[in-house]
């Protein structure tokens, strides 16, 4: 029995790898500013509360927000998820549906001592880029008719290391170091009307390489009024960090039918840097400790000393996310009933985006809610569900409306201990 509980995490870690291999995020033209679309760092369980847990802490789940709060899980903890989205864009007149799924993250924590000391690593993507924008334009200098494409695919993953560690019963200190990595890979086509076997390109592809730092703090006080009532203040701050980067373009002149007749190199992995700007999140959060908890985030993202690649577009500004939300477990030991073991969550989240777009704000708001089913001991499978609008036609040219779906898995066990035998 403890043999397949072993390996059940790796079967499933096996089955999120496959599926990201065939993943793709769904296309939007809003990802083709900057660096693209910024995850956040919430997990299913988080999803489903309209995106908050900086000061959410939870000994069943791992919090990704604030390393601070991985000292409530006392047991190893390994986390996977899978995205899917159905998102429809429209100028006005047309509109397009677009469907993706892809693997969201994968998470282990372990208690180096338990209570005071628990480490995590992890893989999640940081940003995607996916868009296809076509449009009819004039030749530079000229009344020549063109048919311009530009499309843009690929994003930023990271790797991270967190640990969270308890300072006393009230205050607890986390760090995490991200290393970030992978390619945005860009390309401007230019058909000519009149021509109908050739057309030019400039392609663009930017590696990404480079370390993140940021760190939390958490406040907890337990057992007030006398009853089992807990209120819970996180903080997080990331540092300002300037990323390696390398930056390839040609141009190229293709056939119609695909292949590249002729090319010439016009950056060959040029050196350089993209600094990603400090920002910050505060939390709060109050309830009843295996029964129900109300909360509320808010983070500030002040890009205006974001500094991109060369091929970046767009006007740098001050963003923010925020979300509340709300979770309830009607009896978390009732072993007769189960769904009251099931915990229910609500919640709503309200976003700006760090860049404007069509020289206008760009935000993005939308309703959540989930649920976590227990599958045996204290490990879950998670579900979280945004519906949602991102930007308005008549302010960014374009409107999304988007239905999300986050799926996730919890396993729970003792790792690491020696057992004794009479």
């Amino acid at each position: 029995m403890h043999c397949y509980k072993r390996v059940f995490p790796s079967i499933l870690l096996l089955f999120f790898v496959a599926l990201a291999a065939k993943a793709q995020v769904a296309s939007s033209p809003f990802s083709k500013f900057g660096i693209g679309d910024i995850y956040g760092s919430g997990l299913a369980q988080n999803q489903g509360m309209g995106g908050i847990g900086i000061s959410n802490p939870n000994s069943s789940y791992l919090n990704n927000q604030n390393p601070a709060l991985l000292v409530f899980n006392r047991i190893t903890v390994f986390q996977g998820g899978l995205q899917a989205e159905n998102r429809k864009a429209t100028d006005g007149t047309t509109t397009q549906s677009f469907f993706s799924a892809n693997l969201n993250y994968l998470a282990i924590g372990l208690p180096v001592i338990p209570g005071k000391w628990t480490t995590s690593v992890g893989l999640t993507p940081y940003s995607h880029v996916n868009y296809n924008i076509s449009y009819s334009d004039l030749a530079s200098g000229s009344n020549i008719p063109i048919n311009r494409q530009e499309t843009g695919t690929g994003g930023i993953n990271q790797f991270f290391w967190s640990n969270g560690v308890t300072i006393n019963k009230y205050l607890s200190l986390g760090a995490r170091a991200s290393y970030l990595f992978s390619s945005i890979v860009t390309q401007d086509i230019n058909k000519f009307v009149s021509s109908s076997s050739t057309y030019a390109s400039v392609y663009v592809r930017d590696y990404f390489h480079g370390l993140n730092f940021s760190g939390g703090i958490s406040f907890h006080k337990d057992s007030l009024f006398k009853k089992n009532y807990r209120i819970n203040i996180g903080a997080v701050y990331s540092l300002k960090s300037d990323i390696n980067t390398q930056h390839f373009s040609r141009y190229q002149l293709n056939s119609i039918t695909g292949p590249i007749l002729d090319s010439a190199t016009i950056d060959n992995n040029l050196g350089g840097k993209m600094t990603l700007p400090k920002n910050f999140g505060v939390g709060l959060s109050f309830g009843k400790v295996d029964k129900w908890t109300a909360g509320a985030d808010f983070t500030y993202l002040d890009f205006r000393t974001f500094n991109g690649f060369t091929n970046s577009i767009g006007i740098p500004t001050i963003g923010f996310r925020s979300g509340v939300g709300f979770e309830f477990i009607p009896d978390i030991f009732d072993y007769s009933n189960y769904f009251n073991r099931i915990t229910y969550r609500i919640g709503a989240a309200y976003e700006k985006s760090p860049y404007l777009v069509n020289g206008n704000t760009l935000m993005d708001q939308g309703a959540t809610f989930g649920f976590s089913l227990p599958v045996g001991g204290w490990s879950t499978v998670d579900l979280g569900i945004k519906v949602g609008k991102r930007g308005v036609v008549l302010r960014n040219l374009i409107e999304e409306n988007y239905f999300r779906v986050y799926f996730g898995i919890t396993f729970n066990d003792r790792w690491f201990i020696k057992r004794k035998f009479d």
